[in-house]
Order: structure tokens, then sequence, then C-alpha cells
């Protein structure tokens, strides 16, 4: 987990990436930027499968 209050200079990072909204989600198969309760959900439930 990264926290742009600590380290400001990754926003730049995911701004480069395209990402305009956060939060910002990266996981192996995909990524996503915004509140997305439907994309964590899916999440969890892959973790606990």
């Amino acid at each position: 987990m990264i926290n742009l209050d600590v380290n400001p200079e990754a926003a730049d990072d995911l701004r480069a990436l395209g990402y305009r909204q956060l939060p910002v989600v990266i996981t192996e198969q995909e990524s996503w930027s915004g509140f997305r309760p439907d994309m964590i959900n899916r999440l969890q439930t892959r973790a606990t499968a």
C-alpha cells in the first residue's frame, strides 16, 4: 500500500499511468481507480476461494 500523504511523488506515477481518481487498486490480474465496492467484493471472493 502506498500512502500519498507520506509519498506524494507517487501521485505523479499514478497520473502517468492514466489514473485520475483515488483510491487506485492494482492487483496481479487487474487495476482500477475510484471507490468500487463491487470490485473489492470480487477480490475478496477470489481470496477466500
